[in-house]
């Protein structure tokens, strides 16, 4: 009986070696954003934004999730999915820098918030310049290949469709991203063969105005604008009867690839780890 007893626990010890010397370590929040830092091209370059906003750099990861925004909601699926390690592209604490303003402090969603995410031992990194600045930029490039049109520059970032009027390829776009609500200036008659990428909030003129000056683009995709520039500049422009137009879909759907786009990549180089992108919800309705 002994000696059956010894052979099975030497059995189990010794059946599969080749699968116990490949297994992966289990990797910490550092060890994760370091690879991440290791694997941005042409390099990491530090930011105020690309940091840890809340948690612990020393815990171990059971698991990754990537998102656009970290709401309530994905807070509790990252949760759920076994996953304590967040990457978020933008901010948790609802303003671009992440600091807490003093009429803050004592907010009681904020502080609902923070005592969910430490209750649940969860912590949360933002990878936001970095993404941007990767090569190829993650957000731009993703987007580009969610709506599967022909790149024909990427300084800026214009693609090519076959020549549509605006009605068409704003409906398709709208199907695309089941979005409701989408903002359209120009004339749904115009034909469109080269859209300029936006997304986002871009923080210049030239970003976004300056990219529908050119002759080689007839409409911008933009995330979402001042009201006073992009929209005024596009209906100054219809207005003189030169044929320009903008898409508006909103900040989350014109970068949300780009969360995707973090999850599969990051997969490349970090294995043994479960990576799962969450998808948000919109947050708006449009009434009838």
């Amino acid at each position: 009986m002994k000696f059956r007893l010894l052979y099975c626990c030497l059995l189990l010890a010794f059946q599969n070696p080749l699968h116990a010397q490949t297994r992966e370590p289990s990797l910490t929040v550092n060890e994760v954003i370091a690879k991440i830092k290791q694997n941005v091209k042409p390099q990491w370059v530090t930011t105020r934004t690309d940091t840890i906003l809340i948690g612990n750099a020393f815990d171990t990861v059971t698991g990754i999730a990537t998102c656009m925004f970290a709401d309530m909601n994905i807070l509790k699926r990252a949760v759920a999915a076994h996953c304590n390690l967040i990457i978020t592209h933008e901010p948790i604490f609802y303003n671009a820098t992440d600091s807490i303003p003093d009429f803050m402090k004592t907010d009681q969603v904020l502080k609902d918030k923070v005592a969910f995410i430490k209750e649940n031992k969860l912590t949360l990194f933002r990878f936001h310049d970095n993404a941007h600045r990767n090569h190829p930029d993650q957000i731009l490039q993703s987007l580009a290949d969610e709506l599967k049109w022909k790149i024909v520059s990427t300084s800026p970032w214009i693609l090519e469709v076959k020549k549509e009027t605006l009605a068409s390829l704003v409906d398709s776009v709208k199907k695309h991203f089941k979005v409701e609500g989408i903002r359209v200036i120009g004339n749904p008659d115009l034909e469109i063969s080269r859209i300029g990428l936006v997304p986002g909030l871009a923080p210049t003129l030239q970003m976004h105005i300056g990219v529908l000056q050119r002759d080689d683009v007839d409409v911008i995709l933009v995330g979402e604008a001042r009201e006073w520039e992009d929209y005024v500049y596009t209906e100054d422009a219809v207005m003189q009867g030169k044929k320009k137009a903008a898409i508006f879909i909103g900040h989350l759907k014109s970068e949300e690839p780009g969360a995707k786009y973090c999850a599969d990549w990051m997969k490349t180089f970090i294995h043994g780890t479960n990576i799962v992108f969450l998808k948000n919800v919109n947050y708006w309705w449009t009434p009838k």
